[in-house]
């Protein structure tokens, strides 16, 4: 992501508005500009690719005599379309157009960014029932899960030059090997993108509440003492980690609570531009009951979400074998 090479953008079918489409078109001519500035010969381009989900069947397809013209005349009637919105909403811009017409758009785009060497999929972000996550996953969850990418659920507002980029670190398991690469990884993906727009670094670190036992017969012991510890302690690693990666303690927000309400909370304070933040990516049956905390956040705040996903994480980590994690 740090220099935006390849930008793939997912556009929405027949829609007017494509947030996915400024977000990305705004990171292009920030990227172009950082590379007239370095004077380098790097190629910058958009890949705007519109997914069209292949219906297993339906009731004009039945009763249709060929039913491979019928989904041959879809499949031009959507790239004619692309063709129309993109060549009237990106003009002057190199943009790759691709049209990906299957039963699972979001495997295929997966792939389509991996195959291109994308540093980024943007996407726009969805309405989400209460039972999505049981009978079907949408799109953008999908692009949450699996890709091994950063991607970066876009919201319908517009982007703020010189504004605030907030990052949500975990900071619980300090000996955590993954829990402190991911950490780095947001903070260093938010650093690229604060150098391209002028933002400043926001840290967000939730203080796990402890319920210290209270009948223990110690002297001078009462369950207070625990809790201002603790307190005490979670503040000062976060500060710690902010002064080592040289973030201003002023910048760094630090609230009890539980993760999800504690971002929730400091971002409609702080008001940030974006949000990066990691996913523990679970699927099936664990991402119905228990959920991904990223993909509640996303729904819950009004800031554009970049979401590293683990496979992000180790897709960089130097190995001397292939990682068999990575397909």
């Amino acid at each position: 992501m740090k220099s935006f090479h390849n930008i793939l953008v997912v556009i929405e079918p027949r829609q007017l508005r494509q947030p996915a489409l400024e977000r990305g078109i705004a990171l292009y001519n920030y990227a172009v500009a950082h590379k007239k500035a370095n004077k380098t010969d790097d190629e910058v381009k958009i890949i705007a690719v519109l997914p069209v989900v292949k219906e297993p069947w339906s009731f004009t397809s039945l009763l249709s005599i060929d039913k491979k013209q019928l989904e041959k005349e879809r499949y031009q009637k959507n790239v004619k379309w692309l063709d129309a919105y993109l060549s009237i909403s990106a003009m002057g811009i190199k943009i790759d157009k691709k049209v990906i017409y299957s039963r699972n758009v979001g495997k295929e785009l997966v792939s389509l960014a991996k195959d291109e060497c994308c540093d980024i999929i943007i996407k726009g972000s969805d309405i989400h029932g209460l039972l999505d996550s049981v009978f079907f996953t949408p799109l953008d969850w999908q692009m949450l899960r699996n890709s091994p990418i950063p991607v970066c659920i876009a919201k319908d507002h517009l982007w703020e030059a010189s504004g605030t980029i907030a990052v949500a670190v975990d900071l619980t398991s300090p000996d955590d090997e993954f829990t402190h690469l991911l950490n780095l990884s947001l903070l260093r993906e938010a650093q690229a993108l604060a150098k391209f727009t002028g933002s400043k670094i926001a840290l967000i670190n939730a203080i796990t509440p402890i319920m210290p036992p209270v009948a223990v017969d110690v002297p001078g012991y009462t369950p207070d003492c625990v809790y201002d510890e603790n307190v005490k302690e979670s503040c000062q690693k976060a500060l710690d980690f902010a002064s080592r990666h040289k973030v201003s303690s002023a910048n760094c927000h630090i609230e009890e609570g539980s993760l999800e309400d504690v971002i929730v909370d400091c971002c409609q304070k702080i008001k940030p531009t974006a949000l990066f933040i990691g996913t523990a990516a679970r699927q099936g049956i664990a991402s119905a009951i228990i959920g991904n905390i990223c993909e509640r956040i996303t729904d819950n705040l009004d800031c554009d979400v970049v979401v590293i996903t683990p496979k992000s994480v180790i897709r960089h980590i130097p190995t001397t074998k292939p990682s068999k994690s990575i397909p």
